[in-house]
């Protein structure tokens, strides 16, 4: 069979099994060249549904549930990093002992087998182990963490999502505290959201502050964006033209849940000549945990409230918004506009979904915010529709990270 032409189907098979097979040699060229990379890894993505069949397709689909668990006592038990650090293959045996936790060897070789059968880790003879590079993508501490977190925190949430949505007859509601978690763990009274339960669970905790530090670390980021830069210096001049103490006593940049810091500690790096006070903001419990520098503040709040600090050049919102369903999003947003100077700029780091053909990564991500929180990761048309609604224009969007849509929108007051 040919496709193409002459190019024979027989001939891409075999081109693609001597690949895989001496991956070692090829994946280094594959992985210098990322948009190369990135086709290849999309068509075979694409292929996968078109070549099965439904039986196949059956298996896949419905035990695929079973990976993230699994992978989760495997974090537990230390499995990934165990192997990646071993010069040579461990036995069950081994593993089992090294891993601190005295597990049952029968039911250790079972874990195994499918975590081998999966390509997680590598079976290179009866009950001996070896890393794979699946397997060493899940074994540093944010990667775990997110693995925790999605089990002990979110998996709950997500398998109640279906009872939760027929309850509601398929119309969620926007409340903060009738979400698919709540009631999927029957939360107390007094810890009615994900994030007031969390405050009583501090491992859970930890691992969604390890996961939600970590998961972007490594991608590009807004101040790799030297307009939006541009755009922070060019209204900070405004803003602070003719005040007293000029540039020296004004507000430069504002991070509105900013938890303990990084991102206003990387502008301060990326802009180290620019006068003017950088100011943190989020929960007091939070902001207690931030080791800050000079000319970087802190101020406890809960943005909820309202928002004190008057006339600075920019405010800032990342990765806070998804969490709010609008209800709630537009008295922040209105918040921060009430307390902005006519040339004041509202940045939002976001996901900025496409109005259609949306990745996968976006879609699950905004399925996990209805089943967390009741929110969502919205579209450029909803995003715009939300700002006009509570008096905002939208001057620019930014996209740092295309692939995955990270942007910054760059938002300013309509004027009167």
């Amino acid at each position: 069979m040919t496709f193409s032409g002459s190019v024979s189907l027989d001939s891409t098979v075999s081109s693609l099994e001597k690949l895989a097979t001496n991956f070692a040699d090829a994946g280094t060229d594959l992985r210098a060249d990322d948009q190369l990379r990135k086709r290849l890894l999309l068509v075979m993505q694409k292929l996968i549904p078109e070549l099965e069949t439904p039986a196949e397709a059956c298996q896949r689909f419905l035990y695929n549930s079973l990976e993230l668990p699994v992978a989760r006592i495997a974090v537990d038990l230390n499995i990934f990093n165990l192997l990646k650090e071993s010069p040579t293959p461990l036995s069950t045996e081994e593993l089992a002992k090294r891993s601190g936790k005295s597990p049952d060897t029968k039911l250790l070789a079972r874990l195994l087998r499918y975590l081998a059968s999966l390509s997680f880790i590598r079976e290179v003879d009866t009950g001996i182990w070896a890393t794979s590079r699946l397997g060493n993508n899940l074994s540093g501490e944010g990667q775990s963490a997110g693995v925790a977190h999605m089990v002990d925190n979110c998996a709950v949430a997500l398998v109640t999502l279906p009872a939760f949505l027929k309850r509601h007859a398929y119309n969620p509601p926007e409340d903060k505290s009738d979400t698919a978690f709540a009631q999927g763990n029957r939360v107390a009274p007094d810890e009615p959201t994900f994030f007031d339960w969390l405050k009583n669970r501090p491992e859970n905790a930890r691992s969604f502050n390890v996961f939600m530090t970590s998961h972007r670390t490594g991608v590009k980021t807004w101040l790799d964006r030297p307009e939006v830069i541009k755009e922070i210096t060019d209204a900070f001049k405004k803003v602070t033209a003719g005040k007293e103490g000029g540039e020296e006593k004004g507000v430069l940049f504002v991070d509105i849940g900013g938890g303990i810091g990084h991102q206003c500690k990387a502008f301060k790096k990326r802009v180290p000549d620019l006068k003017g006070k950088i100011v943190l903001e989020d929960l007091p419990e939070v902001v207690a945990n931030a080791d800050l520098e000079e000319g970087i503040e802190k101020i406890g709040l809960d943005f909820l409230n309202g928002q004190p600090v008057q006339g600075a050049a920019s405010y800032y919102f990342r990765s806070v918004l998804r969490n709010w369903s609008d209800q709630y999003a537009r008295p922040i947003l209105g918040y921060v506009r009430d307390s902005m100077h006519d040339e004041s700029l509202l940045l939002i780091d976001e996901l900025v979904l496409p109005d259609r053909g949306a990745h996968r990564y976006e879609t699950q991500l905004d399925l996990a915010m209805l089943s967390m929180l009741n929110a969502e990761a919205r579209t450029e048309a909803h995003w715009k529709k939300l700002l006009a609604e509570v008096g905002f224009e939208v001057k620019d969007i930014v996209f740092y990270e295309e692939e995955a849509r990270e942007a910054v929108i760059i938002v300013k007051k309509v004027e009167s």
